[in-house]
């Protein structure tokens, strides 16, 4: 049983009053009325029910009209009313305690809200089939058998998540509703979502979330989870820059892209096809000048392609022969300067 005090709940329950019959007191019982605690009553469906109706007179007799649980006693000032399983909607019409006395017969309604936790929250993505990024698509999730339902209040909303995040929240107005509202009934509502890089491998759920004034929190009842397979095209992270090489040096090259699908790679020097060339490394083991040029490393998948070029230069190197001979010309030279001047002044 789970009872509620504050004006809220009442709240909650006049916006049914509309569809049901009011007892009204006559005018010699201001004041007189009997009172009944608590004055709402928010029960869950199939749990029990108890209120307590008294007045501060002895009263010729004392009843409770409900379709359940109707009771009555004679020359008493209380009388309890109690329901071991609520399961009958029609109590949300309210139950009425009457008191019977010189007064008259006096009436006061006890409103009374049943709440029922859905049975299954399910999200599902609407026209499935590959995700591509850029392009717009749909969850749904579908909230069964749940109450109350009331359109002039967020007693009840479905939460998003992208993992523990929460996305947004929706109410009333964008609900599909299945079933009598007196009663339980299923809810749809739909999320929508531009498929992008992030959203791969992330985890979507929604949550059924009752707000009502009752003793305890409501907890949520929470959807499967469905997790995103995105296909997106290459998107480079890595590249060699601009490089300068020897000849005879060894050229590595590489380039590393993220995609989904994975991608394939093709080497280009200075526009021409590089020949089994298809990893996302470029090696050449021994360099020449006709290595020199604009490499490109291009990256592509199903969703499109993108690329990275290089430019390589080739430095030649010194013939080692050469370079010693002309070390020793130029020692021979010096020492031929420096025995002249010895030969002048010595």
């Amino acid at each position: 049983m789970e009872w509620i005090f504050p004006l809220r709940g009442i709240l909650l329950w006049i916006s049914l009053l509309c569809f049901f019959n009011i007892h009204v007191s006559g005018q010699n019982c201001r004041g007189k009325e009997p009172v009944i605690d608590p004055p709402a009553l928010v029960v869950k469906y199939g749990g029990p029910a108890t209120a307590t109706c008294h007045t501060e007179y002895n009263a010729d007799l004392i009843g409770w009209e409900a379709t359940v649980g109707a009771t009555s006693k004679e020359n008493t000032q209380q009388l309890v009313w109690s329901v071991a399983s609520v399961t009958d909607w029609s109590l949300q019409a309210g139950i009425t305690c009457y008191a019977n006395s010189e007064y008259g017969q006096c009436l006061t309604l006890l409103p009374v809200t049943i709440y029922k936790i859905p049975e299954n929250v399910d999200l599902v993505i609407l026209n499935a089939g590959p995700l591509e990024e850029g392009h717009e698509y749909l969850l749904e999730c579908e909230v069964q058998s749940v109450a109350p339902l009331i359109k002039l209040t967020d007693n009840f909303t479905v939460i998003w998540f992208r993992g523990v995040t929460e996305l947004k929240r929706s109410g009333y107005s964008q609900f599909t509703i299945n079933g009598d509202q007196s009663q339980n009934v299923t809810v749809r509502t739909n999320l929508s979502i531009t498929a992008s890089t992030e959203d791969h491998r992330a985890s979507y759920s929604c949550a059924a979330h009752l707000d009502l004034d009752t003793a305890a929190t409501i907890p949520d009842t929470r959807s499967n989870s469905i997790l995103l397979e995105v296909l997106y095209k290459p998107r480079v992270l890595n590249s060699t820059g601009n490089t300068t090489v020897g000849v005879g040096d060894k050229l590595e090259l590489s380039c590393t892209a993220d995609a989904n699908p994975s991608p394939s790679f093709q080497w280009k020097h200075s526009g021409l096809v590089l020949a089994g060339n298809n990893n996302n490394t470029l090696l050449i083991d021994s360099v020449t000048v006709d290595n020199e040029g604009v490499y490109e490393c291009i990256i592509k998948n199903s969703q499109g392609q993108v690329s990275a070029k290089m430019d390589v230069k080739v430095e030649k190197k010194g013939n080692p022969v050469g370079i010693i001979i002309g070390v020793v010309l130029v020692v021979m030279v010096l020492v031929i300067l420096g025995v002249v001047i010895y030969k002048k002044y010595f």
